[in-house]
């Protein structure tokens, strides 16, 4: 069993992925229908938009235009913010557990004692962390769809999940980074505390760069910048592409750190 180290993650995990299932879940189902009062009051909204300080808009809002059409709406109140925000905590932390995680908890000298390479150790924790996301993903696209339908938010299935899959994949570049912290070093808070440093600094240069010139040319470095808003531009590929890199390259350096460190005794 303890060769299978992507089985054995992805089951020490399923409780998890069930509560953080649920929680996405609720999260569209408690969100979407506000979207018919919203739509109703489209001039005042529009107008308040206007009116909001552009630091603030950009932080919170985005590029959204227009946040009383279906795409606008959704973008708006979870694509742009809390959608990169919750994965980002869910990979993170699938990613810091991973290695650090297990050696912390004293389990990690138990499945090496087996003929595992640690190679094979890094690249199945990391498969299993992708594979929790894409499941949690799904959950998301499942509600976006029952719950348009239910209060007609009329956004093409198609739409919805080019803006999950792209969400997943950003996602998986904070979670790459905490994987690799942590094989590196051992520690869970130090892996859990720079993946979300960086992903904070990501976000708010990537954000603030309309309104900030220093940060205009920094956000070719931000994950975000690679992010946009799918729901309205679709699936861009090239971007995706970046972002598969980023972690493929990440996942390179966990594997490079685990195996070239001493792992602590417990």
């Amino acid at each position: 069993m303890l060769r299978n180290v992507l089985l054995k993650t992805l089951r020490d995990q399923r409780r998890a992925l069930m509560w953080w299932s649920i929680g996405i879940a609720a999260m569209v189902l408690f969100t979407v229908p506000f979207y018919p009062s919203l739509r109703d009051q489209a001039e005042s909204l529009n107008k308040y938009m206007e009116e909001m300080p552009e630091a603030l808009r950009a932080i919170f809002i985005g590029q959204v235009e227009d946040i009383t059409s279906p795409e606008g709406f959704l973008n708006s109140q979870i694509f742009v913010f809390m959608a990169p925000l919750l994965f980002s905590i869910l990979a993170v932390g699938a990613g810091a557990r991973a290695i650090a995680g297990e050696e912390r908890a004293g389990t990690l000298d138990l499945l090496l004692s087996t003929p595992v390479p640690r190679r094979r150790v890094v690249v199945h924790t990391f498969a299993a962390m992708v594979v929790a996301v894409f499941v949690v993903g799904l959950v998301l696209w499942g509600s976006l769809a029952v719950s348009g339908a239910i209060w007609d938010v009329g956004v093409p299935a198609s739409r919805t999940a080019a803006a999950v899959g792209t969400v997943v994949l950003l996602g998986l570049v904070f979670g790459s980074l905490a994987l690799a912290i942590g094989s590196a070093t051992g520690s869970r808070g130090s892996a859990i505390g720079v993946a979300a440093a960086v992903g904070i600094a990501a976000y708010l240069v990537n954000s603030l760069a309309p309104v900030v010139d220093l940060f205009d040319d920094l956000k070719v470095v931000s994950p975000f910048n690679y992010y946009g808003l799918p729901l309205a531009r679709g699936f861009d590929v090239a971007d995706a592409v970046v972002l598969v890199s980023a972690s493929l390259v990440l996942l390179a350096a966990a594997v490079v750190g685990f195996e070239g460190r001493d792992l602590a005794v417990r």
